[in-house]
């Protein structure tokens, strides 16, 4: 997108260069729409850049498909040894769902990885390592259910 607006500048500017090479009150006509059409160009490409640097939040509704209650349930930056609080309180009972939110600064919402962590009460923990900053549906997945590629799966629970 910035390119593009970029090219629009340059070639506004290179026409209005051009047509003042000609002479003559048209060359100054359009030297005049060229800067003007430069000065609005660079107006919507501040707009763009400012509405694309808007921080969003990222939300992650999880939903518990274990067949178990989950008793501890973490959602922390990869690496870190501090997991927070477990999100889970007194226990997130099998079907029964939570919406997580998290809010990172718009310029370093693409370096954001998260760990998802979580035990069952029957002491089973299970983790996803390299969980992104987006929007999304989590289900957590029974260790036998995990037995595949991932302990989570990104969907909703079919009713």
């Amino acid at each position: 997108m910035k390119l593009k607006t970029v090219a629009i500048v340059a070639a506004a500017l290179a026409l209005a260069v051009g047509m003042t090479a000609c002479g003559g009150a048209a060359s100054t006509a359009a030297s005049s729409t060229a800067s003007s059409a430069a000065a609005s160009s660079e107006a919507a490409s501040s707009e763009v850049v400012s509405s694309e640097a808007e921080a969003t939040s990222a939300e992650y509704t999880v939903y518990n498909t274990t067949g178990s209650k989950v008793t501890e349930l973490y959602l922390y930056d990869a690496g870190s040894e501090d997991k927070g609080e477990n999100l889970a309180g007194e226990g997130l009972a099998d079907g029964e769902s939570i919406v997580i939110t998290r809010d990172v600064e718009a310029d370093k919402q693409a370096d954001v990885v998260y760990v998802l962590e979580f035990t069952t009460e029957d002491g089973n923990t299970q983790s996803f390592d390299t969980l992104h900053y987006e929007v999304a549906p989590i289900s957590l997945k029974s260790v036998d259910a995990a037995a595949g590629a991932t302990a989570i799966a990104f969907e909703a629970p079919q009713k």
